[in-house]
């Protein structure tokens, strides 16, 4: 396996991983269960988690393609994140609803965590390697217009979501 095609498999996987998680979203047609009884700090903690993980997932996978190595650092940080998110609400550590968990949503889970294994795996594997084209140490580079508006949106959405996520786990 070439390091482009590494490459394209890992920002693949976060992509598709991102994805998984925002179907996810408390309140959409997917992810019912109450969380009222968890303190809102938790709840929004915990949601400004997941948003952060999400977004970054797809940020992370445009740096992935451009081969930055510390992009790849990032990716490894995502796939365990996404494996330890999935894995404890599977487990029923956390969070803990009342409710049954849907049945789309258990599907969602397990596949998101099959998902994290070889998002972890290519991650280390690409880390490991000597890559040529695979910068390490980079000039700090001045952001265009348009990718800091971006930056602003992506950052905007994120406090949206957060918000819209925090008050449909409680049930408001």
């Amino acid at each position: 396996m070439t390091v482009k095609h590494i490459n394209r498999g890992v920002s693949t996987l976060l992509v598709l991983s991102a994805v998984l998680l925002g179907i996810l979203v408390p309140g959409g047609p997917i992810e019912t269960r109450d969380f009222s009884h968890i303190s809102p700090v938790i709840l929004g903690a915990f949601n400004t988690f997941l948003t952060g993980l999400g977004i970054g997932s797809f940020v992370f996978a445009y740096f992935v393609l451009k081969a930055k190595r510390w992009a790849f650092v990032a990716s490894l940080v995502c796939g365990i994140s996404y494996f330890l998110v999935y894995t404890l609400d599977l487990g029923k550590i956390f969070p803990v609803s009342p409710n049954e968990m849907p049945t789309a949503l258990l599907v969602i889970e397990i596949v998101g965590t099959l998902v994290s294994l070889p998002l972890t795996y290519l991650s280390i594997r690409t880390i490991q390697m000597p890559m040529p084209g695979i910068v390490v140490h980079e000039a700090t580079a001045v952001m265009s217009n348009g990718r800091v508006l971006l930056l602003a949106a992506m950052f905007l959405a994120g406090i949206g979501i957060i918000i819209y996520a925090t008050l449909a786990a409680m049930g408001k």
